[in-house]
């Protein structure tokens, strides 16, 4: 069964201040992959996951989403975005959950979920709660449904995140760190409810320092350093066979 390609992203670079942070990356991300990229801080795998859904803009290179070019270089080297509009639709595409869970804090948890499928994708309130509703039962939460976001645990306010992110109904959900201002008893939650998106199926894009989570839950791996990929493979690859010295060198200060 040939899966439909959901990100091919080739030769992406990106610069801030003159400091090159993306040297040239490829990723290939298929339907129902988990991709988890991990790496030492500072290796350019949150700006990876930011380029992707256009948080940063590229320097170079071109990405494809679900088959639609997104960005790609002209014949003069300059890097061309789609239309405004064909962009925003792609973005659209892709949901986000972040370090911080950037919750609207004036707004109850369900508020925060229907807010967003109201106001850009124009669905009533009566159309998008039964989604909302279903997705905190997903997330164990809908007893918090009308608590706000500040009486909630961070476990909680990230779970909400997640499903609030899935309220747009998005194809590929990107993951920037999402346990790692957590404690570690909070972390466990978030983990079991990314499991069991993979576990549905979901296309998901995962920076994390969770190694735990990276062998046992994606089926891709990405080791980045110094903004590049040094290694990538199934998760058994990367972390029973390692090849390269610097994915030995890293794993053995995480395990």
């Amino acid at each position: 069964m040939h899966k439909k390609m959901m990100v091919n992203a080739h030769g992406i670079r990106k610069q801030f201040n003159g400091q090159e942070v993306l040297s040239g990356i490829d990723v290939e991300v298929r339907q129902g992959d988990v991709l988890a990229i991990i790496g030492p801080s500072g290796s350019g795998k949150s700006t990876l996951l930011r380029c992707i859904n256009r948080l940063e803009e590229v320097d170079g290179g071109w990405i494809q989403i679900e088959g639609d070019m997104f960005v790609e270089e002209n014949d003069l080297g300059e890097v061309v975005y789609a239309e405004p509009e064909k962009s925003k639709e792609i973005q659209g595409r892709m949901g986000m959950v972040f370090q911080q869970f950037n919750l609207f804090p004036h707004m109850t948890v369900i508020e925060n979920l229907v807010e967003a499928p109201i106001h850009v994708k124009k669905q009533t309130k009566e159309e998008i709660l039964p989604l909302a509703e279903d997705l905190l039962q997903r997330v164990g939460l809908s007893h918090k449904k009308d608590a706000y976001p500040g009486r909630l645990s961070g476990g909680q306010q990230q779970r909400v995140a997640i499903a609030r992110a899935l309220a747009m109904q998005p194809d590929i959900m990107l993951f920037d760190e999402p346990t790692s201002a957590l404690d570690p008893e909070l972390t466990g939650e978030v983990l079991h409810t990314m499991r069991e998106l993979a576990e549905e199926h979901m296309t998901m894009i995962v920076v994390t320092h969770e190694m735990h989570f990276a062998r046992e839950v994606a089926n891709r791996v990405l080791f980045m350093a110094d903004g590049n990929v040094v290694e990538a493979g199934t998760p058994e690859e990367i972390f029973e066979h390692p090849q390269q010295p610097r994915t030995r060198e890293f794993l053995q200060n995480m395990l």
